[in-house]
């Protein structure tokens, strides 16, 4: 059994307090102890016919058109989030120690921004790709009538180099990111 005030019950059922209020002269709602009892008054609306999901809909599209319009206008959430103040209050701090733990992560180099790893990959992309694209050029004229095994070891090695040359940039690149970061 869940108990709330009658203006909480309102705003669960989309309705304002005076239709609470109606509702419990007619006896379509159920009290405990000054509190409505919102399981047992739910079934009673819907036997009674009290609850009007047509009126509650019509309202929800008069505000929905207030706040496109520029109108302020307080709408109840349904969505789970922010229900009450303790709720609203328990997501605001999650995401204030959230954003916290971030702030923290990126001083002590753990956390980088996307924008820069980005860019970093960018840059080693690149450095593959001149690499890669310059192999020819820089390793024809030492494999002209050499054997097949002496080609392999000259191609394996000169890739190694290039490897060994990216690697080293990537490192130098992180360290500076996290330079930056911190």
């Amino acid at each position: 059994m869940t108990t709330v005030s009658r203006a909480e019950f309102a705003r669960l059922m989309g309705v304002n307090k005076s239709a609470v209020t109606r509702w419990a002269e007619k006896g379509q709602i159920v009290t405990v102890s000054g509190q409505v009892d919102v399981e047992a008054s739910r079934a009673r609306l819907q036997e009674t016919g009290g609850e009007r999901p047509d009126v509650a809909d019509r309202h929800a599209q008069e505000r929905a058109a207030k706040i496109s319009s520029g109108g302020a206008v307080s709408v109840p959430k349904t969505d789970g989030v922010g229900n009450s103040y303790q709720a609203a209050r328990a997501v605001k701090e999650k995401y204030l120690a959230l954003d916290a733990k971030a702030s923290y992560e990126q001083r002590i180099g753990q956390l980088i921004p996307r924008a820069d790893v980005e860019q970093a990959l960018d840059d080693l992309v690149a450095a593959v790709r001149a690499g890669v694209e310059n192999l020819p050029h820089r390793i024809a004229a030492q494999l002209v009538g050499k054997d097949l095994d002496t080609v392999r070891a000259l191609l394996k090695q000169e890739i190694g180099g290039i490897m060994a040359e990216m690697h080293g940039g990537a490192r130098k690149r992180l360290a500076e990111l996290t330079q930056e970061a911190g």
